[in-house]
């Protein structure tokens, strides 16, 4: 069934990984409605991100944390969408929590639009009148659920491929940014992603042992990526594998690291955002998996040069940001690490 919508918003305050996966039912709700209006609301750190996305017309931002001043923030944005008069609004994110879901009904209420679609979590999306049901750790790939949702718009999905595109400026000032680091040219480049929610950061010690025993199977370059908030996390490593490695964490805009993860041989990561843009660029990755949901965002699903470390839990999956006990982590040993690493090195 095709509709005649004019402007369509599309809501997604889920983090890097979430968008990237989202681009493939973007660029279909597109390819349907080729003279809409597309507009996408997403968290503060992806504005730059999200306005580079083909066929996206606009981006607004919307703040989570509560405090007046995102409060107001929120609130100017929100009388802005209401103006809007969308003919559809679309929520691509899990409702994880029946809070979250009242939330975002009474979000979907203010902005007032025509339709009101997206995931139907366990039931907690009543206030839909399209409903794309999901359970709480979903069956399938996540990227699935947004090409569903789209499909139910009328949509024909002609493709499923997730594409970072990255400019040609993105990866110039990479390479200024690698000579200014004095970076060995004819070593290859490995990438360490340490980072992530604290719940699934693979022990900091362990990386610091992953890059010694590297080292000592080749000649590499090693940089460490992150956020402003890892950098302490990624001195951590430089200051403790006692080799020379770079520490670009907080230095890279997203388009800027995804030029960065391009130019490696090998990306390692925990389970992040940069680990699915590693994945949609087809590098060489190792991704490890602790509380996260394996089905849903399992980086094999869009790429065959990926090698998932895992070990199951009867508490996994989970959505804690911080665990006291962190097993699913812990079990996964440096050896386990360094013989996917070099399986992917060696091919």
């Amino acid at each position: 069934m095709k509709f005649d919508f004019k402007r369509i918003l599309i809501i997604n305050l889920g983090g890097l990984g979430d968008i990237l996966l989202s681009t493939p039912a973007l660029k279909a709700i597109r390819q349907a409605y080729p003279k809409a209006i597309i507009e996408l609301l997403v968290v503060p750190y992806l504005y730059n991100y999200a306005r580079g996305i083909n066929g996206v017309d606009k981006v607004y931002v919307w703040y989570k944390k509560p405090c007046p001043v995102s409060l107001l923030k929120n609130l100017v944005v929100l009388l802005k969408l209401r103006q809007r008069r969308f003919d559809l609004a679309v929520n691509m994110r899990t409702l994880v929590s029946l809070r979250g879901a009242r939330a975002m009904g009474f979000l979907l209420w203010l902005i007032n639009p025509g339709l009101k679609v997206g995931r139907d979590t366990c039931g907690r999306g009543g206030f839909l009148d399209i409903k794309i049901p999901e359970s709480d750790w979903g069956e399938k790939y996540e990227r699935d659920y947004d090409l569903e949702t789209a499909a139910s718009l009328g949509a024909q999905i002609v493709s499923r491929e997730v594409v970072f595109v990255l400019s040609q400026t993105d990866r110039l000032q990479v390479d200024e940014i690698l000579n200014r680091e004095l970076i060995n040219p004819n070593w290859p480049i490995i990438g360490i992603h340490p980072g992530g929610e604290p719940s699934r950061r693979w022990p900091r010690e362990n990386f610091v042992e992953l890059i010694k025993r590297l080292k000592n199977r080749g000649d590499f370059n090693f940089v460490v990526t992150g956020d402003k908030r890892e950098r302490g996390l990624a001195k951590f490593l430089v200051a403790k594998s006692k080799i020379r490695v770079i520490n670009l964490a907080g230095r890279l805009s997203i388009s800027q690291l995804a030029a960065l993860i391009e130019r490696c041989c090998l990306y390692i990561t925990n389970d992040t955002g940069p680990m699915h843009i590693a994945a949609s660029l087809n590098v060489s990755t190792v991704a490890i998996f602790g509380p996260g949901s394996l089905v849903r965002y399992d980086p094999r699903n869009i790429s065959n040069r990926c090698k998932v470390v895992y070990h199951k839990h009867e508490c996994a999956p989970c959505n804690k940001k911080r665990c006291a006990r962190l097993n699913c982590l812990k079990e996964i040993s440096v050896e386990e690490v360094f013989n996917a690493a070099s399986l992917l090195l060696a091919a």
